[in-house]
């Protein structure tokens, strides 16, 4: 089974010197291609693909940037539409992956000053209902938002934004119960 991960530093593994959440999974027998660029936006992404060979599965991770650079949900879940249609016309499972709340608990007054993580995370909260209501028979969703919900991981994410090690198994683990069928 192939699969593609298409998505920002989040699949990068920014600040933990590239062990991912796809590091994880490749480690734990999956065999993934990891396209996770750091800075990646949706609409990048969305030009990104046409170059991009058929998989069995497609795992997207994005639109973080894409808030964090004051983009509204429709205009980000718009180019997930059609991210969504150019990997349907090769065939195989997608799988979008709704982001975590971010989080202030280990950022410095200065970037507080600067950037306004209540916003952005009213933003990733909507991402999140507007990709449920959406799903349907077109992909899956995994849902980081809920889990980011469900467990305070404020203090796993290095800058606000972007996972320890620890997180980032934590988040494999989600993602590798979905790919074996244990969830949806």
């Amino acid at each position: 089974m192939s699969i593609c991960a298409l998505g920002d530093s989040i699949f990068a593994g920014y600040l933990v010197g590239g062990k991912s959440l796809i590091n994880n999974l490749n480690e734990n027998g999956f065999d993934i291609d990891n396209y996770g660029i750091n800075g990646l936006t949706s609409e990048e992404l969305l030009f990104a693909l046409d170059n991009l060979i058929p998989y069995d599965k497609y795992i997207i991770h994005i639109g973080l940037n894409d808030f964090l650079n004051g983009k509204s949900v429709e205009t980000v879940f718009k180019n997930i539409e059609r991210i969504v249609k150019k990997l349907k016309n090769l065939g195989g499972e997608i799988y979008v992956i709704s982001p975590y709340l971010l989080s202030s608990e280990n950022v410095d007054d200065a970037l507080n000053y600067f950037m306004s993580f209540k916003s952005i995370n009213l933003k990733i909260k909507e991402f999140n209902e507007v990709l449920k209501e959406n799903a349907h028979n077109n992909f899956k969703i995994i849902s980081f938002y809920d889990y980011s919900v469900e467990n305070n991981i404020g203090h796993d994410l290095i800058d606000g934004i972007h996972p320890n090690i620890k997180l980032h198994i934590e988040l494999s683990k989600i993602v590798e119960e979905v790919l074996n069928g244990h969830i949806w």
